[in-house]
Formats: structure tokens, C-alpha cells, sequence
């Protein structure tokens, strides 16, 4: 079983972490009812707001790190990788994927269970043109947070079999919807063999249809290490995306950086493929 080393130092497995998540709930819950019983008005409500802030923070952050261990950025020196999520999409992911092998780039996409039983030929080619294929969910439900446990499991699970079914052996990594968290996601993710994936920058790509918006946004926060989260499937399309990428990958180029994998990538006789920096050819 998998261990997290908890910025205090104290590891943890993803069952403990729940464990003391809900036992937290209990006992603030507790702490607010007797607040409350004895008519301290201003204390119940400054402990409500605080715990109310805790649990968005927990549930929404992408990048915390106490409910779900998870990797938001890639080692080596001067590397970047690009992430690409809710797809296949039948239009824009083979565009994308042209571009991609024209520059020369490995990507990482977290497909969305459903959509690849869809497109299977679309992951398929994702695969075999050497990017990494990982687990979206099942149906990418808006309100992850809050799905009942078996819920959770199906929506786990089932992007695996979908995933597995296409490429012929199941994904190393997973990412929720919207980075949403879940107090049960940790054990899940262990049990199923998952690690989770978040991202050092939101390049906002689902709200901005100006493509030299959404390059600058990039090219500004880009660092070493990043990990950028974008879309291949949204609701208006992906044009903006696909007009502005070819200009990061230059500049990003021109800046020394190389483009890998958010995590090593196993092929087909479970041979691991390193994610490190290395010059494109």
C-alpha cells in the first residue's frame, strides 16, 4: 500500500488520510453544535466560516496535498509538460495529435471513460504515436466532490476497463474533474493502482477564445517543471488552443525547454518509459 509523506513528516496511507478527515468532520461538528447549544453566537459563526474555507480549500485546490497525494510538476532540468484533458475528441484530438507529431512533442491526455469507448482509434493512435493515455472518469460528473462511494469506484474503474480496452493494459495516472477532490479518493486511487496528477498552471483555455491571450498567459508563468493543464474536447471547440500551441512550443523551445511526459509511460510488455528531458530529435 502506498505511503504519503505529510508535509509535517507523518505518512499516511490514503485510507488513514480519509480516516482523519471524517473524524475532523466529526469532532468540529460536534464543537459547532455545543457553540451553538450554549448561545455562543459569534464563536459558532467564526467556526463555521473557518471550517467552511477549510473544506472548499481541501475539496478544491488542485494542487493541496492532504487529501490525495498528487504530482503538479515533472523533475529534470528545463521541462515542461503539457497535459490535455476530457477527450477524444473526434474533430479536435487528431488535429492536435497532427500538430503534435509535426513539432515533434509527447504529450500527456487524461481521456474521459465514455468518450474513449467512443473514439477508441483516437486513443489508440495516442498511444501508439507515444503520448501518455490516463484516467479522466468515466463520465466527468461536474460535481465529483460529492458522488456516494460506489458512484466513485464506477467512475474509477470504468475509465480504467476504457482505457485498458483501447490500449491493452490499464493507466498509471488519474486526474479528477476540475481537480476536484473526493474524501474517499485517496484509498480508491491506491486501490486501483492510480497516482494522481494535478497541474502548476491553469491556462484558463475553456474561457479564453483569443489565442495570443491564451499563449502570453503560458509563456508568462512558464518555469521549469510545470505542468500546464489544457483541453482537446470542449463544448465551442478547441481553435484557440490549437492556433496558439504551435507558438508555445517555439518560444518554449527557444528558451531551452524540452516537453515530456507527466509520468513514465508503460508499454504493452509493462517495460517502463522514463518521463525525463530529452532533446527532440
Amino acid at each position: 500500500m502506498a505511503l504519503f509523506q505529510h508535509p509535517s513528516g507523518f505518512a499516511t496511507t490514503g485510507m488513514a488520510r480519509s480516516a482523519i478527515f471524517f473524524s475532523l468532520l466529526f469532532l468540529i461538528s460536534a464543537l459547532l453544535a455545543l457553540l451553538y447549544a450554549f448561545g455562543f453566537l459569534g464563536l459558532f459563526l467564526a467556526a463555521l466560516t473557518a471550517t467552511t474555507l477549510l473544506i472548499v480549500f481541501l475539496l478544491f485546490h488542485p494542487r493541496n496535498q492532504w487529501l490525495v497525494a498528487n504530482r503538479s510538476r515533472v523533475g529534470g532540468a528545463q521541462c515542461v509538460a503539457l497535459t490535455f484533458d476530457d477527450g477524444p475528441d473526434p474533430m479536435d484530438t487528431p488535429k492536435l495529435l497532427d500538430l503534435l507529431r509535426k513539432k515533434g512533442v509527447k504529450a500527456t491526455f487524461f481521456v474521459v471513460g465514455k468518450r474513449a469507448e467512443q473514439y477508441p482509434n483516437i486513443v489508440r493512435r495516442t498511444w501508439a504515436e507515444g503520448h501518455l493515455v490516463a484516467n479522466h472518469t468515466w463520465s466527468h460528473y461536474p460535481l465529483f466532490c460529492f458522488l456516494m462511494p460506489r458512484r466513485l469506484r464506477a467512475e474509477i474503474e470504468r475509465c480504467t476497463e476504457s482505457i485498458r480496452h483501447c490500449c491493452g493494459f490499464p493507466p498509471r495516472f488519474f486526474r479528477s474533474p476540475v481537480g476536484l477532490r473526493h474524501p474517499l479518493l485517496a484509498p480508491y486511487l491506491e486501490n486501483a493502482g492510480l497516482e494522481y496528477v494535478s497541474w502548476s498552471i491553469r491556462t484558463l483555455d475553456t474561457f479564453t477564445a483569443n489565442p495570443n491571450v491564451l499563449a502570453e498567459r503560458i509563456l508568462n508563468k512558464a518555469a521549469n517543471g510545470d505542468i500546464i493543464l489544457l483541453h482537446d474536447h470542449l463544448p465551442r471547440g478547441t481553435d484557440a488552443m490549437l492556433e496558439a500551441l504551435p507558438r508555445v512550443i517555439d518560444e518554449l523551445r527557444q528558451r531551452g525547454f524540452d516537453f515530456v511526459l507527466a509520468g513514465p509511460r508503460e508499454d504493452a510488455g509493462g517495460t517502463l518509459e522514463p518521463a525525463t528531458c530529452e532533446p527532440v530529435p
